[in-house]
C-alpha cells in the first residue's frame, strides 16, 4: 500500500453519507451530514476534520464520503467551501448553525422549538427549489428575498449575529466594503428586522416604490351549470368605493354547452398602467361580467333545438356577475402567486335587475349562495409597465397575453405616448312605449361617423382582447323603459378624423318572437360631436342627450341630423337665444321629430395628448394663429389646471420655446416665457406630479432643440437675481431658485446643441457669462435681511443639482471655486443646517470624484464642519457628510485619496474623538460618530499615523491626546455603542483599535519614556486589556462556525494585543514599581484568557511584579551605597488573591490555567536564590486557591445547594487560615444566605455568630475588612455586632436554638447592664431569655437523627473523594428519608450494603459509592450538671446538640456460634467517630477527623439491649403520661414485642445463652455482667406493667384481643421473672387513666412535675399508707383529690360525681381546715421534702394561682404510689 498524499483540489470537501464509529483512536467518528476537508488520502481511506470541530483530525473510510466540487479560499489559513452559489453556501451555514441550537432547544423544552422548526423546514424548500436548476430569473430574485428575510428573521428569534447585505442581498464582505458602508448595513438590517418583528403577521406590507404596477391575471375555469348558450366573459377592475370601473374590460368567449371547448389555460391578461393612487383605493374589487349571447328569451329545451336555435338574434342579454375582492392582493398584504388560485363566485341576474345592481349587491353581501359555480383564475401583482413586467416575468407574460389599460392616462406619461382616445360610458335612457302595449327591448347601437354621415371604420374597442369593431351594441333589458347600462367602451379615432367626427346612437326594439325581430328597425337616434365650436374637445362628464324619433321607420344614413342640437344643454342654449321653446319643441327636419319625454345620458372622458378640453392652453399652442393675445395666453398659463398642462408637457415646451426663439420683441416676451418656464418646472416639481420628471428630463434630451435659448435664459436669471430690490415680491425668486435644475439643464442642452451646430463656436462668452450667473447667484448670500432667508437657503439646496450638467460645458475646477465662493460667502451665523445640505449635496456631485475638485472643495467642507463640531450644531448632518466623504474617498476608482485622507485627519480627527467624548451613550448620534472615527483610523496608513503624531506643536499637546484618545477606546470597549449582535462591525473596530494601540505603543514608549508620564502608561495598559478581555474576543464562547470565521479574517487579536502588552511592560524599566499592585488585577485577568499562548507568555509578567516589589526600597539612605530592600511582596500578594477570588468566581480561569500557573511561576520561584521560599509559598497558595475556587464555581451553578455549603467553607476557612478577614466574612454571608434559602436557621445563626465573634463590645470604629453590605448603616463594633446578635437570635428562634439565644440574650444583658446602661435593651432582651426558657420546657422539639455518609471513588468531587462526614438530619427524617435524599443528589452513586470498609479499588475508580449508617450522639455530661437532678426537658437538648463524638456498631461473627441461638456469638465492633466541628454547627455534616474501633462482647451487646430497650419503654410511658394525645400504636408494638416471646424470642435467648452453668464456668469474668442482665430483666417488669396499664386505658374495643393476649403474655412472664430474678416495685397503677378531667387531660406535658424524681419505686418503699393518710383527713382513698381522679373504672367513690370522661368533669374538693391540719402533721413526721412539699400542695392548692394545675396528674400518680406501697 502506498503512503499518504495529498488530494486534489477538487477532492478536499466532502459530505458524509452515513454515520461512522471510529474503532480505533486514530480514526475519526462521523455524524450523516457532517461537512468535511479532507487533506490527504491512502488507499480507501481519508485524512481530515469535520467542519463542525476543526480541532479533532482522524481518518474515515472513503465510502461514506461523497465528494462535491469545492474552491480553496486563502485568507490566513487554508479553507475550502463547495462550489455553489452564494445564497446556498449561506443557507447551509445557516442551517448548522441553527440545528445546534434547535436540539438544545428542544431538551429544554422551549417554545421557540416549533418557530425554528418551521422556519427550517422554509428554508430548506427553498434551498431545494434554487438547487433544482429549473427557476426562472426572476423568480429566483424572489425566492432570494424570501430566503434571506426568513434567515434573518431566525437569526433574530435565536439571538445570532445581525447579517448584512448588499443591495443584490448577497451577504455583504466587510473586505471590500468601507467602514461607513458596512456601518449603514448594520442599520439597514436592523431596521429590516425591526419591522418584521414589529409587524402583526409574517408578510408585511409591501412598499410600493414605483409609479406603475401591473396586474397578471390568468383565468383557468368558469363553472355554470346554467350557461347552455354562449357567454361573453368581461373582468375589469371595479372601484367599490366609487361604484364605478376603471380599467378596460378582458372579453373572453366561453362556448355553452354543447359544444367542445377547453378550460381557459391560455388566457393571460395584464392589467397595466396601474399606479400608486390605484394601488391605495379603499376597496378594490375584480369583476366578471357574464353576458349570454341568444335569443330574447332564455328557455331550457332539449339540447338539439337549442342548438337550432343558437345564435338566431345574438342578442346580448345580462346573465351573471362574479366578483373578489382583490384590495389586500394589490397592496402586497396577501402574498399573490401564479399557482394559487383564487375562486370568484358567480351570482345569476334576473330579469328585471341591472347588472351593476348586481355588483353592488354582491360587493356588499357578506355571504354569497354560489353553490360552486363562479371563475377560477391566477393573480400576481408585478411592479412596472407592461414592458418591464414582460421583461421581469418572462415565462407569465407570453406573446398571446392581452393588455388591459386603465381608463384614462396612466401616473406618467412619458414622450411618445400617443393617445387620442374617447371612453364612452352608455349610462341610462328613458323612452315612451310609443305605439307598443308594453315597454320597449331597447338595444341601443354606436359608431362613430364623420361630417358627411359616414361611419368609420376599426374605431371601437370593446375589450382589450379583440380587433378593433365599427360599431358597439349594448346589453339589452326586458320591457324596461328605464334601462340602466352603465356600459363603458373606447372609441379611438386618429387624430385627423376627430375634428369632424360624432358618436351616433341608434336606438332598436328587439323583439322576443325571430320574425318579428327581423323586421325591426332603429325608432330613434342621439348623437353629440366630438369637437366644440372654440377647438377644444368634448368636455369629460355626463351628457344628456336628445333623443329624436325616426319617422317611418327610414334608412339611418339617409338622416339629416348634424344641424339639431344634439344635448340638453344645447336645447336650452338655443331656446335662449330665439326664446321660443315651443319652435324648438316642434322642429322637424327630414323624417325626424323631437320629443321631450325620451332622454338619453352617457358620460365621456377624452384621454388625448394631442386635444384639449382648456381655452387658454389651446390659444397658447396655437399661438402663431393669435399672435395678439399671445401675451394673455403666457399670463393664463398659471390658471391651467395642471393635468391639462403634463399631459400636453411637449407641446406647451415646444410652444413656449417657440415663442422665445422666435419672437424678436425680448423685453416683452423672455420674461413672460422664463416665467411660464418657471410655473411649469414648478408644476413638475410639485409633489404631485414629480414623477413627471424623468419626462422631462427626456424631452430635454431627445426633443428640445432651440439652440440660441441658453443666452437668452441666462440674460433673464442673471437679471432676476441682481434685481432684487426691484422685485418688491421674492415669492416668484424663490420659486426660480427651485427650478435651477431643469433652467441648467435647457441652458446646457442649449448650449451643448448650439456647439455642436457651430463647432464649439462662443464658448469663451459663454463660459464667462456663466461664471457671472454662479457669481451673481454667490453675492445674493452676502444678503442678511431676513426676507431672503427662504430664497438663499433655496438658492443652496437646489444649485449643487446643477453641477451634473454644468461640468459639460464649463470648467470642473472653476466650478469647485464657484461653490466654495458661494458656501463662504454666506454668513457663519445664518443657514447652517442649510450650508451643510448643500455640502452634503457636492460631496454626493461628480465635482468630488475629481481629485483636483477635491483639493479645492476639502478645505472649505472641512471648514465647516470643524466650526460646527465645535459649538455642537447640526450634528447629524455633519456626522452624514463625514461619512459620505470617508466613504467616497474609500473608493478604488477616484484617483489618489492620500492627501484627502492627511487632510481631513489633521482638521477632523480631534474634533471627532471629542464630539464622542461629549455625546450620551444613549445618543443615536454616538454610533454614528464612532463608525466616523473608526473609518478615520481604518483608513489611515503609517504614514499618516506618523504624520500625526509629528503635527503636534507640543509633547503636552501629544500627551493629551494619547490621554483622549486611549480613553475613547477604553470607553468604547466598556460601553459599546453598537448593538452585541453587530458583529461585523464590533470585528472591523476592534482591528482599527489594535492597529492604533500598535503605533501608539511605539510612540508611547518612544517620547514618555524619559521623562516617564505613568498616567499616558497606565491608560495604555487598562485600554488594551480591556481591549483583550471585551467579551466579542473571547472565541471559545462562539459556535465553530462563527469562530471559523474570525480567524479567517481577523486572526486572534487577543494573542497580538497580550504580546504588545507585554512588550510594553518590560519597556518600563524601573518605572515598573509604579504599576504594582495596581496593574496586578488586569494582568490577572489578561492571563486568564482561555489562549495557550498568551498565557505562556504573559504569566510569567507576575514574576516580574513579585521581584520589583521585593527588591523595591523603603527608605532613603544618606550613603548612596546602602540600599535596605522590602525583602517581600505582601502588597502583591494581597491584591492577587483579592482579584483571584473576583475573576475566578466571575467565570474566568480553568484547570489549565492553574497547571500553567504553577509550573511557570514554581520555576521561576525555584531558581531564584532569594525569594524561593516566599515565592514557592505563595505559588502554592495561590494554586490550592484557584482549585477552591474553580471548585466552587464549579458548584455554585449546581442544584445541589450543599455542595455550595461545603465549597463556601473551604473557602472561608482558608481566608481564615491566611487571615483575609474581608473574605472571609463575604463568604461566611454567602454561606448564611445559601442556609436561608434551605431554612436551615440553626446552621444561618451559627454563621453570623462567627462573623461576630471577630467584633468587640466596644465603640471602636468599624474597620473596612469587618463590614458586610447586609450591614451598611453600623459603624462601629458594638453596633454591628448587636445588629448580627439580633439576626442571631432570631434565626436560634427558628431553629428551635433557645438554649443558644439565650447565651446570645445575656451577652446583650451584660453589654446593656455594664456598658451602655440601657435599662430598656435589658428589658427587651430578659423578656425573651424568658420565652426562651419557656419554650424549652413547654414546647416539643423533635431529636435530629445523626448519619455517617461515606463517599468513595474519584467520581465524586474533590472535596468529598473518599471521605466520611456525619449529618445532622432534618425534623423527622429518618435513615431511610436522608437515604432517598443523598441518592437524589447523586443518581449515578451506588448505596454500599456493607458498613465494612471499601476495597482499595473502590477508592481508586472513577466511580461513585456511598456508604450510609444511622450514628448515635455520645453525651458527655456538662459540669454544671453534675450531682444536680436536672429536668429531662433540659438533658434531652444536650443528648443530641453540641456533640462532636458518635458513635455506631456493626455485628462481627466470631467463633462458632449455637445456630439456634445467634446472641450467644453476637460480637459487634463498636465504632467512634470525632468531626471537625461539634454539632449543629455552620455546616449540617462535618468530616470526620478521627476514628476509633473497639470489640464488644455477646453479654456486653446484650446488657446495652436491655438498657436501650428498658430506656426506651420508660420514655414511651414518661410521653404518654405527660400528654393524652399521643398515638397508641408504637406502644402496642412496643410491649407486644416484649411481651410475646413469639415474636422478639423473649428474654429466654439471654438464659439460653448467658445464664447457663457453662457459660459462667468459661466466663468467670462476666458474673457481675450477668447479674447486671437479670436484674434489668426484673426492672422491665415494673415498666411492662405500667405501659400495660396506659395501654388499656387507651385502647378502643377492636384492640381489645390484642390487649388480652398482651396481658396473658405479661402475666406468664411476670411470673417466670419474678420467680427466677426477684421481684422489682412497680411504678404505680394507672388502670383509672380514663377518668381524668379532661381539664387535666390537656395540661401540658412541659406544666407537669417531673417522674424523674418519682420514678424509682425503692425510693417510695419506707412511705405509709394510703389510709393512714385518708384517716388523717376523713376521706377514703379515693376522694382524696376528688371525686373522678382515683375511682376504678366501674366502681366509682362514694363522692364522686359520674361524668364522662369526654367531658370537662369533676371538681376537685379542698380539704377543710382539720383535714389540712391532720394531713400537715402527718407530712411534718416524714422527713422526704418531696413528700412534704407534695402534701403542702393538696392542702393548699390556691395558695400560688402559678401552680394551680402544676403537676396534679403526677401527684395524683405518686399518691398512688405511695399508699398502695
Amino acid at each position: 500500500m502506498s503512503g499518504w498524499t495529498k488530494v486534489h483540489d477538487k477532492e478536499k470537501f466532502g459530505i458524509a453519507l452515513y454515520n461512522y464509529n471510529a474503532r480505533l483512536p486514530q480514526q475519526m467518528s462521523l455524524l450523516l451530514g457532517d461537512a468535511l476537508y479532507i487533506r490527504e488520502k491512502c488507499g480507501e481511506w481519508y485524512l481530515g476534520y469535520t467542519l463542525r470541530d476543526r480541532t479533532k483530525k482522524g481518518v474515515f473510510p472513503k465510502s461514506h464520503i461523497h465528494i462535491k466540487p469545492s474552491i480553496t479560499v486563502n485568507r490566513n489559513y487554508e479553507t475550502v467551501v463547495p462550489n455553489e452559489s452564494p445564497i446556498v453556501l449561506e443557507i447551509t451555514g445557516v442551517l448548522r448553525e441553527w440545528a445546534a441550537i434547535w436540539k438544545q432547544l428542544y431538551v429544554r423544552g422551549s417554545p421557540e422549538f416549533e418557530q425554528v422548526r418551521f422556519l427550517m423546514n422554509e428554508v430548506i424548500s427553498c434551498r431545494t427549489h434554487i438547487m433544482s436548476g429549473t427557476v426562472p430569473m426572476d423568480e429566483l430574485k424572489q425566492v432570494k428575498q424570501k430566503i434571506t428575510a426568513r434567515i434573518d428573521e431566525g437569526n433574530l428569534l435565536l439571538g445570532l449575529d445581525l447579517v448584512v447585505r448588499d443591495e443584490q442581498g448577497d451577504v455583504l464582505d466587510p473586505e471590500d466594503a468601507s467602514t461607513i458602508s458596512l456601518y449603514r448595513a448594520h442599520q439597514d438590517a436592523a431596521d429590516r428586522l425591526h419591522k418584521v418583528k414589529s409587524s402583526d403577521n409574517r408578510s408585511s406590507q409591501t412598499s410600493i416604490a414605483r409609479f406603475s404596477h401591473s396586474l397578471f391575471v390568468s383565468p383557468k375555469n368558469f363553472v355554470c351549470a346554467n350557461a347552455k348558450s354562449d357567454c361573453e366573459l368581461l373582468l375589469s377592475l371595479y372601484d367599490a368605493s366609487e361604484g364605478r370601473f376603471f380599467t378596460e374590460n378582458y372579453w373572453i368567449k366561453w362556448e355553452g354547452i354543447g359544444r367542445e371547448r377547453e378550460t381557459l389555460k391560455d388566457y393571460r391578461a395584464v392589467f397595466t398602467d396601474l399606479g400608486n393612487s390605484d394601488l391605495n383605493r379603499e376597496k378594490v374589487v375584480l369583476v366578471c361580467q357574464v353576458i349570454r349571447i341568444g335569443n330574447m328569451d332564455y328557455k331550457d329545451k332539449d339540447s338539439e333545438k337549442n342548438e337550432k336555435r343558437r345564435d338566431k338574434q345574438n342578442i346580448r342579454r345580462p346573465f351573471g356577475v362574479a366578483v373578489m375582492d382583490i384590495t389586500d392582493i394589490i397592496l402586497g398584504k396577501v402574498e399573490s402567486d401564479e399557482e394559487k388560485h383564487h375562486f370568484l363566485p358567480f351570482v345569476y341576474c334576473s330579469d328585471r335587475e341591472f347588472l351593476d345592481t348586481v355588483i353592488r349587491k354582491v360587493i356588499a353581501a357578506k355571504e354569497l349562495n354560489h353553490k360552486g359555480q363562479g371563475l377560477w383564475t391566477s393573480l400576481k401583482l408585478l411592479s412596472g409597465d407592461f414592458k418591464q413586467a414582460r421583461e421581469e416575468h418572462p415565462h407569465l407574460i407570453s406573446s398571446n397575453a392581452s393588455i388591459v389599460r386603465k381608463m384614462g392616462f396612466p401616473e406618467v406619461i412619458l414622450p411618445g405616448d400617443v393617445r387620442n382616445d374617447v371612453y364612452l360610458t352608455l349610462l341610462q335612457g328613458e323612452f315612451s312605449k310609443g305605439n307598443k302595449t308594453s315597454d320597449k327591448n331597447v338595444e341601443v347601437t354606436v359608431c362613430v361617423c364623420n361630417h358627411e354621415g359616414q361611419v368609420l371604420q376599426n374605431v371601437i374597442s370593446t375589450d382589450s382582447s379583440r380587433e378593433l369593431a365599427n360599431e358597439y351594441r349594448s346589453v339589452v333589458y326586458y320591457h324596461e323603459d328605464k334601462p340602466r347600462w352603465n356600459e363603458t367602451f373606447r372609441v379611438a379615432v386618429p387624430i385627423e378624423d376627430f375634428y369632424s367626427a360624432h358618436l351616433r346612437f341608434t336606438f332598436k326594439h328587439r323583439s322576443s318572437s325571430e320574425v318579428k325581430d327581423k323586421a325591426e328597425r332603429p325608432y330613434a337616434i342621439s348623437f353629440v360631436h366630438l369637437m366644440q365650436e372654440n377647438g377644444t374637445t368634448l368636455l369629460d362628464g355626463n351628457h344628456e342627450l336628445l333623443v329624436y324619433k325616426i319617422e317611418h321607420k327610414k334608412p339611418v344614413d339617409s338622416l339629416q341630423y348634424l344641424a339639431l342640437p344634439c344635448t340638453k344643454l344645447e336645447l336650452e342654449q338655443a331656446g335662449m337665444q330665439y326664446g321660443s321653446q315651443m319652435a324648438l319643441s316642434s322642429k322637424h327636419s327630414a323624417g325626424l321629430s323631437f320629443t321631450s319625454k325620451d332622454l338619453f345620458t352617457i358620460t365621456t372622458t377624452v384621454c388625448s395628448t394631442k386635444l384639449t378640453q382648456n381655452v387658454d392652453l389651446l390659444g397658447l399652442l396655437k399661438w402663431r394663429a393669435n399672435p395678439e393675445i399671445l401675451k394673455r395666453n403666457l399670463a393664463s398659463l398659471s390658471k391651467v389646471d395642471g393635468e391639462e398642462i403634463v399631459k400636453f408637457l411637449q407641446d406647451t415646451l415646444d410652444a413656449l420655446f417657440n415663442i422665445l426663439m422666435h419672437n424678436s420683441d425680448s423685453d416683452i416676451y423672455d420674461n413672460l416665457v422664463f416665467d411660464a418656464l418657471v410655473f411649469v418646472i414648478g408644476l413638475i416639481s410639485d409633489r404631485k406630479y414629480q414623477h413627471f420628471k424623468p419626462v422631462l428630463a427626456a424631452y430635454i434630451t431627445e426633443n428640445f432643440s432651440a439652440t440660441l435659448a441658453y443666452n437668452k435664459l441666462m440674460v433673464v436669471l442673471k437679471h432676476y437675481v441682481e434685481n432684487l430690490n426691484e422685485r418688491q415680491n421674492l415669492d416668484f425668486l424663490l420659486k426660480v431658485m427651485k427650478s435651477l435644475e431643469f433652467i441648467f439643464k435647457f441652458i446646457v442642452r442649449s448650449r451643448v446643441l448650439f456647439a455642436a451646430l457651430n463647432n464649439g463656436k462662443g464658448q469663451g462668452p459663454f463660459q464667462d457669462m456663466l461664471a457671472s450667473l454662479f457669481s451673481s447667484i454667490g453675492a445674493m448670500m452676502l444678503y442678511t435681511q431676513d426676507s431672503m432667508l427662504t430664497v438663499q437657503g433655496a438658492a443652496m439646496k437646489f444649485l449643487p443639482t446643477v453641477v451634473p450638467d454644468v461640468l459639460l460645458v464649463f470648467g470642473a475646477e472653476d466650478l469647485s471655486r464657484l461653490l466654495v465662493e458661494l458656501v463662504e460667502n454666506v454668513p457663519e451665523e445664518r443657514l447652517k443646517q442649510q450650508k451643510m445640505m448643500c455640502i452634503s449635496d457636492i460631496v454626493h456631485s461628480d465635482l468630488f470624484r475629481i481629485p483636483e475638485c477635491r483639493a479645492i472643495l476639502l478645505p472649505m467642507i472641512t471648514t465647516q464642519l470643524q466650526n460646527l463640531l465645535e459649538v455642537r450644531h447640526a450634528l447629524e448632518i455633519c456626522a452624514k457628510i463625514l461619512g459620505d466623504v470617508l466613504e467616497f474617498i474609500y473608493a478604488k476608482d477616484i484617483g489618489s485619496t492620500h492627501e484627502d485622507i492627511s487632510h481631513l485627519m489633521l482638521r477632523l480627527l480631534r474634533p471627532v474623538i471629542q464630539t464622542v467624548i461629549r455625546l450620551d451613550r444613549s445618543d443615536p448620534l454616538t454610533a454614528c460618530f464612532v463608525a466616523v472615527l473608526v473609518s478615520f483610523l481604518h483608513q489611515m496608513d503609517e504614514y499618516h499615523y506618523n504624520q500625526y503624531i509629528s503635527h503636534f506643536a507640543t509633547i503636552t499637546d501629544l500627551l493629551d491626546f494619547l490621554m483622549e484618545i486611549l480613553l475613547v477606546f477604553k470607553d468604547l470597549l466598556q460601553k459599546k455603542v453598537f448593538p452585541n449582535d453587530w458583529n461585523e462591525m464590533i470585528l472591523l473596530q476592534n482591528s482599527v483599535i489594535l492597529k492604533a494601540l500598535r503605533h501608539f505603543s511605539h510612540t508611547i514608549r518612544d517620547m514618555f519614556s524619559n521623562p516617564f508620564k505613568e498616567q499616558v502608561w497606565s491608560n495604555f495598559f487598562h485600554c488594551a486589556i480591556s481591549f483583550l478581555t471585551q467579551d466579542s474576543l473571547q472565541l471559545e464562547n462562539f459556535s465553530q462556525n462563527k469562530r471559523h470565521k474570525i480567524i479567517s479574517r481577523y486572526k486572534d487579536m487577543r494573542r497580538e494585543t497580550g504580546f504588545e502588552i507585554r512588550a510594553m511592560w518590560f519597556n518600563l524599566g524601573t518605572n515598573k514599581i509604579q504599576f504594582v499592585p495596581c496593574m496586578v488585577g488586569r494582568i490577572l485577568e489578561m492571563t486568564l484568557i482561555p489562549e495557550a499562548n498568551l498565557r505562556e507568555a504573559t504569566i510569567d509578567i507576575f514574576f516580574d511584579m513579585m521581584q520589583c516589589e521585593f527588591y523595591s526600597e523603603v527608605s532613603a539612605s544618606t550613603n548612596d551605597k546602602q540600599k535596605e530592600y522590602k525583602g517581600n511582596f505582601s502588597e502583591f500578594e494581597y491584591e492577587m488573591i483579592t482579584q483571584l477570588d473576583a475573576l475566578v468566581e466571575g467565570g474566568r480561569g480553568d484547570p489549565d490555567y492553574r497547571n500553567l500557573f504553577y509550573s511557570i511561576m514554581f520555576k521561576c520561584c525555584a531558581e531564584h536564590s532569594v525569594m524561593r521560599e516566599q515565592g514557592v509559598r505563595f505559588v502554592k497558595l495561590v494554586t490550592r486557591l484557584m482549585q477552591l475556587l474553580l471548585e466552587y464555581r464549579t458548584i455554585i451553578n449546581e442544584e445541589n445547594k450543599e455542595n455550595k455549603m461545603s465549597c463556601t467553607v473551604q473557602l472561608l476557612e482558608f481566608y481564615n487560615e491566611i487571615n483575609r478577614k474581608e473574605m472571609y466574612i463575604r463568604y461566611l454571608h454567602k454561606l448564611c444566605d445559601l442556609h436561608l434559602d434551605c431554612e436551615n436557621y440553626t446552621e444561618a445563626a451559627f454563621a453570623l455568630q462567627l462573623h461576630a465573634q471577630l467584633l468587640r463590645w466596644t465603640d471602636e470604629k468599624l474597620s473596612r475588612v469587618l463590614m458586610h453590605d447586609h450591614y451598611k448603616h453600623a459603624n462601629t463594633h458594638w453596633n454591628l455586632k448587636d445588629r448580627l446578635y439580633f439576626d442571631i437570635i432570631d434565626y436560634c428562634k427558628k431553629g428551635k436554638m433557645w438554649e443558644n439565644a439565650i447565651a446570645r440574650c445575656k451577652e446583650l444583658v451584660d453589654h446593656h447592664e455594664n456598658v451602655t446602661l440601657n435599662y430598656q435593651e435589658i428589658a427587651k432582651y430578659m423578656r425573651m431569655m424568658a420565652e426562651q426558657y419557656e419554650s424549652i420546657l413547654t414546647q416539643i422539639r423533635p431529636e435530629p437523627e445523626y448519619f455517617r455518609v461515606a463517599y468513595y471513588g474519584k467520581g465524586f468531587p474533590s472535596f468529598l473523594q473518599n471521605q466520611v462526614f456525619v449529618y445532622r438530619g432534618k425534623e423527622y427524617e429518618r435513615l431511610s428519608d436522608f437515604i432517598a435524599r443523598i441518592q437524589n443528589q447523586w443518581p449515578s452513586a451506588q448505596l454500599m450494603s456493607r458498613l465494612s470498609p471499601p476495597e482499595p479499588e473502590i477508592c481508586d475508580s472513577t466511580g461513585q459509592y456511598l456508604q450510609i449508617n444511622h450514628v448515635d450522639p455520645i453525651y458527655v455530661e456538662k459540669p454544671k450538671f453534675a450531682g444536680k437532678q436536672i429536668n429531662e426537658q433540659i438533658l434531652r437538648y444536650y443528648k443530641v446538640n453540641e456533640v462532636q463524638k458518635f458513635t455506631f456498631s456493626r455485628p462481627v461473627k466470631k467463633g462458632e456460634g449455637e445456630e439456634k441461638n445467634e446472641f450467644a456469638s453476637l460480637w459487634t465492633e463498636k465504632t467512634v467517630l470525632v468531626t471537625a466541628y461539634p454539632l449543629p454547627g455552620i455546616l449540617q455534616w462535618f468530616p470526620v477527623t478521627s476514628t476509633s474501633s473497639h470489640e464488644v462482647t455477646p453479654l456486653e451487646n446484650a446488657i446495652e439491649t436491655m438498657e436501650t430497650t428498658n430506656g426506651k419503654l420508660k420514655q414511651l410511658i414518661k410521653q404518654h403520661t405527660h400528654d393524652m394525645n399521643q398515638p397508641v400504636n408504637p406502644l402496642s408494638m412496643m410491649l407486644n414485642g416484649i411481651v410475646d416471646a413469639a415474636v422478639m424470642g423473649g428474654i429466654r435467648n439471654y438464659e439460653e445463652a448467658f445464664f447457663t452453668e457453662d457459660y459462667l464456668e468459661t466466663h468467670a469474668d462476666d458474673a457481675d455482667r450477668v447479674h447486671r442482665l437479670k436484674d434489668l430483666i426484673a426492672l422491665q417488669i415494673p415498666l411492662l406493667e405500667a405501659g400495660i396499664e396506659i395501654h388499656e386505658a387507651k385502647i378502643t374495643d377492636n384492640m381489645m384481643p390484642l390487649h388480652q393476649k398482651m396481658e396473658t403474655c405479661f402475666d406468664e412472664l411476670r411470673h417466670h421473672v419474678e420467680q427466677n430474678y426477684g421481684k422489682k416495685p412497680r411504678m404505680g397503677k394507672f388502670r383509672h387513666y380514663k377518668t381524668l378531667p379532661m381539664r387535666l387531660k390537656k395540661i401540658s406535658a412541659g406544666s407537669l412535675a417531673s417522674l424523674d424524681n418519682l420514678s424509682d419505686t425503692s425510693s417510695l418503699s419506707h412511705l405509709g399508707s394510703m389510709t393512714e393518710m385518708s384517716a388523717a383527713i376523713g376521706k377514703s382513698p379515693g376522694t382524696i383529690l376528688g371525686g373522678n381522679v382515683f375511682v376504678k373504672s366501674g366502681t366509682p367513690g362514694k363522692n364522686s360525681t359520674s361524668k364522662s370522661p369526654n367531658k370537662k368533669g369533676g371538681t376537685m374538693s379542698a380539704p377543710n381546715k382539720k383535714s389540712r391540719e391532720s394531713i400537715s402533721s402527718l407530712v411534718n413526721t416524714r422527713r422526704d421534702s418531696q413528700v412534704r412539699e407534695a402534701f403542702l400542695f393538696v392542702l393548699y392548692p390556691m395558695n400560688c394561682k402559678s401552680c394551680e394545675i402544676l403537676a396534679f396528674f403526677r401527684l395524683g400518680d405518686f399518691f398512688l404510689r405511695l399508699f398502695t406501697t
